[in-house]
């Protein structure tokens, strides 16, 4: 009895060291030191960070741009890319600007990058621009790069790893057949075949089975979607004027059949306003709204007339508004086409 107490509180004690002791030794990760590279052009201060100096070929390395200037002035922040030098980007996302103190405001784009190649590797420099407070609209951008950074990509393999070598060829290994009953190949067979058909007959069906149409939607939100989706086309950065204007003109005037049962899209602008006058009703209290946009949008058409980016969102407020005052949950469309039609 004596030797089963003591055998027990070895055991006890035992077990308390091994659970004790990589507690006591483990180590801690230290956290991956950034690297950083600043520069002061004008009134910006630019400063790109990689979040690590080292990583993994499997690793992703975050890569932010951060511009801060003087409140009023205009940045430009790079374009969308899929590649930057050895890297490929997997995820990019911009904001900005965002009030820092009453002086200063700050913009950033933060990239997700994956390597795709080892050793030392070089992201390139991005191209940015600004306009500085107080400049008239139609000043030239003045350009900026940032500098270059540079980070180490590390393999997985052993330093002195020869991939190429050839392994040695591994001694043969004797296989025993196992003997299988001649009725359950049989069953084997006759259950496949029966899944087969079976696969065969559904995919079939399903081939010829109609696909339902879209449930109807309110008039005014497939309307304010395309604003969404134009406005995130970023036509008025670009300075696209007509492009802006006529799939703005086509959004308006679709949605304006939608909701008033008015061929706005194949009639002229004075053909349309005469009709909205003598409609009555909703529409003709937003008459000369609509006059001095379809107008301006003639303008652009036919007279080439350039406005400027303030011109181009005060349409683009007009027509939301517009839409937004004159909504019906009850005017629904069952399947509309894709709003295309150019300004008439």
């Amino acid at each position: 009895m004596r030797e089963w107490r003591v055998g027990m509180l070895l055991s006890l004690i035992g077990l308390f060291i091994v659970a004790a002791g990589p507690v006591r030794g483990q180590d801690t990760v230290a956290a991956p030191e950034a690297k950083t590279v600043t520069q002061t052009t004008g009134p910006l201060h630019v400063t790109l960070t990689a979040d690590r100096t080292t990583l993994g070929l499997a690793d992703r390395l975050q890569l932010t741009l951060t511009v801060e200037a003087p409140t009023g002035t205009e940045v430009i922040l790079p374009e969308a890319a899929e590649q930057l030098g050895t890297f490929t980007v997997e995820g990019q996302t911009s904001t900005g600007p965002t009030a820092i103190d009453p002086q200063t405001q700050r913009w950033q784009q933060i990239y997700t990058l994956e390597a795709s190649a080892i050793g030392e590797q070089v992201i390139p420099p991005l191209a940015l621009s600004f306009r500085e407070a107080g400049a008239a609209p139609d000043t030239e951008p003045t350009p900026l790069q940032t500098e270059p950074l540079s980070v180490t990509v590390t393999s997985v393999l052993p330093e002195n790893a020869d991939v190429m070598a050839p392994q040695d060829i591994t001694p043969p290994v004797a296989l025993t057949a196992p003997r299988v009953p001649l009725g359950l190949w049989v069953a084997a067979i006759v259950v496949s075949l029966a899944l087969a058909v079976g696969l065969f007959w559904w995919l079939q069906r399903r081939a010829k089975r109609p696909v339902p149409p879209p449930p109807p939607r309110p008039a005014h939100e497939l309307a304010l979607e395309a604003l969404q989706r134009l406005q995130r086309d970023n036509l008025m950065e670009h300075q696209a004027i007509e492009p802006f204007y006529v799939r703005l003109s086509s959004i308006l005037r679709q949605y304006i059949e939608w909701r008033f049962q008015l061929r706005a899209p194949e009639q002229t602008t004075e053909e349309f306003l005469a009709d909205a006058l003598a409609s009555g009703g909703l529409i003709a209290t937003h008459r000369d709204l609509l006059s001095s946009f379809l107008h301006q949008c003639d303008l652009v058409k036919f007279a080439r007339h350039q406005p400027d980016r303030s011109d181009m969102q005060n349409a683009f407020d007009h027509a939301k508004v517009f839409i937004e005052q004159t909504a019906d949950d009850e005017v629904l469309i069952a399947a509309p086409a894709e709003v295309t039609a150019s300004c008439n």
